[in-house]
């Protein structure tokens, strides 16, 4: 009777050790963060042309899943919520008003596909790195034009290109407190889909009629964020 219950115990120790181990396999993880948001493009600029971009500070929040398939390999996927976008300064040879500010401004819904390579699994202190690729829907979008001698004009682009892909990468710290753990990760990102960025003010009246130029660009941004996952 004594070895029945004790091989019962064990069995049951045993089972609820790997029940254990493979709850751990998956969590959900909610961050967020500011990005820096700005516009590459591989094109090559009119002759002439002067484009000096400057990054715009938005909003970056994650909600997704974790994947641990070994101690240091996972897969991670979910939704983000983003603003990107950029102010340009620019100045043409054919313009006589001086410099003009194109500020665009992008909200996207974004699908990652990433993967997680742990480089530190201590017990409580783990350091990481990820990349892979995502997919990206266009929500809103809002283009200003600004000029000092000719005023502002602004309103939203319809022509724009509506969906982006690229890559993502980045490196990240994580503190385990039991089931919960703290993390803190730093995301870059670049964009393979010219916008195709109409700079065309539409509302100032000494404008209408000037064929203003479709601008090829592309997205890129910088991001740091802060979160929690949850072990289930």
């Amino acid at each position: 009777m004594v070895r029945v219950v004790g091989l019962v115990m064990s069995l049951g120790l045993l089972f609820g050790t790997g029940a254990a181990q493979a709850s751990e396999r998956f969590s959900l993880e909610c961050m967020a963060g500011p990005i820096w948001a700005s516009h590459w493009s591989p094109h090559e600029k009119p002759p002439g042309t002067r484009v000096e971009p400057s990054w715009r500070e938005g909003l970056l929040v994650e909600v997704g899943g974790v994947w641990r398939w070994s101690r240091w390999l996972s897969g991670e996927t979910g939704l983000s919520y983003a603003e990107k976008g950029a102010l340009h300064t620019v100045e043409a040879a054919g313009f006589p008003f001086g410099e003009m500010e194109l500020i665009y401004k992008f909200r996207y819904l974004e699908f990652p596909l990433l993967l997680r390579t742990y480089w530190i699994d201590g017990e409580r202190f783990k350091l990481f790195s990820y990349g892979g690729g995502y997919l990206a829907l266009e929500l809103a979008n809002r283009y200003t034009f600004r000029n000092q001698q000719s005023g502002t004009a602004s309103h939203p682009l319809s022509q724009v290109e509506k969906t982006d892909f690229g890559f993502i990468s980045g490196t990240g710290l994580e503190v385990h407190l039991g089931r919960f753990v703290i993390s803190a990760k730093y995301r870059y990102s670049m964009g393979f889909v010219d916008l195709s960025l109409d700079t065309d003010p539409v509302y100032i009246p000494q404008f209408r009629g000037v064929d203003f130029p479709v601008i090829e660009l592309r997205n890129l941004s910088h991001a740091a964020l802060v979160g929690v996952r949850y072990i289930l």
